[in-house]
């Protein structure tokens, strides 16, 4: 019988192309939220429309300043919560992919707009607060490892039994 990929395996694959567009030296990290298994939307790592970006300049801005203050880029979750946002969409109940670690600010704004499962693939580069906070108030946290949690769902047809 054919089997197919899990929604899991599927959206943290799409999570990786979108990470693609990202405009960041430093790190490539996309998000992807859902809600009942279909997209709402995505988001990627980069500085704001019309700022120019560090791959256009070749320089990182945040390095360039030196300092965590100015930190214009806004993180791939914070993207894909703010297009939701933009296009009056509410994320309470939805699920978040994201192919980085998850910082105490992101993590913030899941457990505030209602996200309430998380499937991240930690790149170790960050810490372990953000995910732990999720936890702490109560999202689901699947730690995704390529491999050891990709599933399959059964192709069958449920209304025709194919």
């Amino acid at each position: 019988m054919a089997k197919r990929p899990s929604f899991d395996e599927v959206y943290m694959d799409v999570v990786d192309v979108i990470a693609r567009r990202s405009t960041c030296l430093r790190k490539k990290v996309g998000a992807v939220i859902t809600y009942d298994h279909r997209i709402l939307s995505h988001g990627y790592n980069g500085v704001p429309s019309g700022h120019v970006h560090c791959c256009d300049t070749g320089k990182c801005l945040k390095e360039i300043a030196g300092t965590e203050e100015y930190k214009i880029c806004i993180h791939a979750e914070q993207n894909a919560i703010c297009q939701c946002a933009k296009r009056g969409l509410a994320v309470g109940g939805a699920t978040l992919y994201v192919n980085a670690d998850i910082c105490i600010t992101c993590a913030k704004l899941i457990v505030a707009c209602g996200i309430v499962r998380v499937v991240v693939r930690r790149d170790n580069k960050g810490t372990s607060d953000g995910i732990d906070l999720l936890r702490k108030s109560g999202v689901e946290v699947v730690e995704w490892n390529a491999g050891a949690n990709q599933q399959v769902e059964d192709n069958r047809c449920e209304s025709c039994s194919l």
